[in-house]
């Protein structure tokens, strides 16, 4: 039996992906490829992660992402297309439709008080 070669996998559009869009704006990365390059993530598979098109991400790569951008795998994953029953685990990762917050436009124009009013959830 022939092995065929991991290079062969192709994105699934209902499943789940390495989203790193909403944590690379929350930490003001302007150039997130280069970012990537820097941590040690090779040009290509930069590449494909940042399109959503990665089929597979390693325990370095995803070691060396949660230590430099301070967050939890939880935070880099999110769900593209799925249905899933409502009690279901997987729902507690963001939907990859869902809107990207900037904090800094988020703030913009707010008071101390209100800014910690909204981080309160006070509103």
């Amino acid at each position: 039996m022939r092995i065929e070669k991991r290079g062969n996998l192709k994105s699934n559009k209902n499943s789940i992906i390495l989203n790193l869009k909403p944590i690379l704006m929350a930490r003001s990365i302007t150039f997130p490829t280069t970012y990537l390059i820097k941590l040690g993530i090779n040009n290509a598979s930069a590449s494909k992660i940042l399109k959503g098109e990665a089929v597979q991400v390693n325990f370095r790569q995803l070691t060396t992402l949660c230590v430099n951008l301070n967050c939890t795998p939880n935070d880099l994953f999110s769900l593209r297309n799925m249905k899933l029953p409502e009690n279901h685990h997987l729902n507690v990762l963001r939907k990859l439709e869902d809107e990207i917050v900037n904090p800094l436009k988020a703030f913009e124009g707010k008071s101390l008080a209100e800014i910690e009013a909204m981080i309160l959830g006070d509103k």
